[in-house]
């Protein structure tokens, strides 16, 4: 009985750091490709009428990095997100997927990312004996399904 809570915790510690990793690569999805965008690239978003003014000053400072502003903000309206709006998947049911303050769609994307890593880290930690094994094949998937977004942002902006 004592072994199965046990499982049980772990299971449920493997779901929460995927949770956590997938709200991780979420920013990485948003922010790194702002970042190191080329000159050309930037200058389109620049002078496009649906890139929202806030961000319009991140791009044209190049100052947006995966650490600047330290707290995650809806890109639409600058609002930085509060601690109860950054809690995995709970978050963007609370909110009902859209940001407080101006409303805007936060996107299916975001939960999504969340999700699917959540199940993965769970199933890995359910499938896998190792510790060793079930974080590298957990890491991996995030890194592939980082880079799989990077290529379809990048097609995007084509």
């Amino acid at each position: 009985m004592e072994r199965l809570n046990l499982e049980y915790l772990e299971l449920s510690l493997w779901t929460l750091i995927g949770l956590i990793i997938g709200s991780f690569v979420n920013v990485c999805i948003d922010r790194l490709p702002l970042q190191f965008l080329k000159k050309q690239n930037r200058m389109i978003l620049l002078k496009s009428y649906d890139t929202p003014t806030f961000l319009k000053k991140y791009i044209r400072n190049r100052s947006l990095s995966l650490f600047h502003p330290t707290r995650s903000f809806c890109f639409t309206c600058g609002h930085q997100l509060n601690w109860f709006e950054n809690i995995p998947i709970f978050s963007y049911l609370l909110c009902k997927g859209v940001c407080r303050k101006c409303k805007a769609f936060i996107g299916q994307k975001t939960i999504w990312t969340e999700i699917s890593h959540g199940v993965f880290y769970f199933a890995n930690g359910f499938f896998w004996d190792s510790l060793i094994y079930a974080l590298a094949v957990s890491i991996c998937f995030s890194l592939f399904w980082f880079f799989v977004s990077l290529i379809i942002f990048q097609e995007i902006l084509r």
